[in-house]
């Protein structure tokens, strides 16, 4: 069965063996390769940009939360070597985002109109809707080279974009190589629009370290954490964004914020929420799919049924806190898209949301999404191969747990 899975590997691939092996030698001869330590690698990027400032200090309980867990786990040489890397980076991006509001301090001035969210469990079309509402050029999406280094690096539009593209497409390439399923599961290329969570990485307060690299306890500590400061956080680095851009509305999609969505609607009192909602034994199941490649590079390996334990029963959690919220709300600030509605006709669905929202309806829509539809990604539907028993989850025992999320949104259940 593993063999027909888009990804059945639970141990490293062969080439990553080969670098996870160097990556020990390495770390013996040269220990510090692979330190984890708040102020080392602080210091490292301060030397890196010749700056000083990282902003509010709000940053440096959650940082060191997770370093903290990252240095307790068992993870592999690959993941002791990467990661610091990572963390550096997320401090660089405060660094720099830091200094261009001193420069820029108009840019807190920004008025962020009525963006839209789109929320919802991962693998429910939120892709697909992201990229259709943005096809209408008043709207935009964050594409990957700007989540990954949100500052621009120069005066000019288009050698800044074409720098910053430069820069994440040799990250691209790499990443390519640690997980070469990626491509079939979710590709991602320097420009597709992509999920929000770095910029909240930017903060240390993006959920994923849980999700996708297993950091149990700093999620549990991060339900429990006032994010209001975190989306305001997130906020700045929109405008900062919008700074040369200020004419268009943004469309932003991220399942993380189901787990936020109080602090979300404080911080973006005139947003408009899109829902997208789907059986959820086949969303846990295909999110476990592509996760379980960011758990397989840092531990080495992965093990299939606790990942498939985990994300079920955070699943659960987000959702149950996200109806929560949204009860205190005005139910028109809302829209639910049916996955299946979505996949069936994509337009009618892009012109309902419209509607529902007094939204202008542009010439031409329609013409756009067919043909946006005829593009050439790699990860067209059916390409993704997953199974919910190779996690250990049983579709019955999900149905029952979600029978409260499942009746409130008539959710179409797939047969066995």
């Amino acid at each position: 069965m593993t063999q027909q899975l888009t990804v059945g590997r639970t141990e490293l691939p062969f080439a990553l063996r080969t670098l996870n092996q160097l990556a020990g030698i390495l770390l013996k001869v040269a220990p510090g390769a692979g330190r984890l330590e708040a102020e080392a690698l602080m210091e490292a990027a301060r030397r890196q940009e010749g700056l000083e400032d990282f902003g509010h200090p709000g940053f440096m309980e959650p940082m060191q939360r997770v370093i903290d867990e990252a240095n307790a786990r068992p993870v592999c040489p690959l993941g002791q070597v990467s990661f610091p890397k990572i963390a550096q980076k997320a401090l660089v991006n405060r660094l720099r985002w830091t200094e261009y509001r001193k420069r820029h301090p108009e840019v807190d001035d920004i008025e962020l109109r009525r963006p839209i969210f789109i929320l919802g469990f991962p693998r429910t079309g939120t892709t697909l809707l992201q990229n259709l509402l943005t096809l209408d050029s008043r709207y935009r999406a964050l594409e990957f080279w700007e989540l990954s280094s949100p500052t621009p690096v120069h005066e000019d539009l288009a050698v800044d974009r074409k720098k910053r593209i430069a820069a994440i497409s040799r990250t691209l390439w790499a990443a390519y190589k640690f997980a070469p399923e990626m491509a079939e599961v979710h590709e991602i290329r320097a420009t597709t629009p992509e999920e929000c969570w770095p910029l909240m990485a930017n903060g240390w307060v993006a959920l994923n370290y849980d999700l996708a690299n297993g950091m149990t306890d700093f999620g549990d500590w991060l339900y429990q954490h006032d994010m209001v400061h975190a989306y305001t956080e997130y906020k700045q680095q929109l405008q900062m964004m919008a700074h040369r851009r200020p004419d268009q509305t943004y469309v932003l999609k991220c399942p993380e914020h189901l787990w936020f969505l109080d602090a979300l609607l404080t911080v973006f009192p005139d947003a408009d929420i899109v829902w997208t909602h789907r059986d959820p034994a086949a969303s846990i199941a295909s999110y476990c799919s592509l996760v379980s490649m960011a758990r397989r590079t840092f531990y080495g390996s992965v093990d299939p049924h606790e990942l498939g334990a985990h994300i079920q029963k955070r699943f659960h959690e987000g959702v149950g806190r996200a109806m929560e919220a949204r009860a205190r709300h005005p139910q028109a600030r809302f829209f639910d898209v049916d996955f299946k509605e979505l996949v069936s006709d994509p337009a009618a669905m892009v012109e309902r949301i419209r509607t529902h929202f007094g939204r202008e309806h542009p010439e031409g829509a329609e013409a756009r999404i067919e043909a946006w539809q005829n593009n050439d990604r790699q990860d067209k539907k059916g390409k993704h191969k997953y199974s919910a028993a190779f996690y250990g989850l049983d579709r019955a025992e999900i149905h029952a747990q979600y029978k409260a999320y499942i009746t409130a949104f008539d959710i179409p259940l797939k047969k066995a």
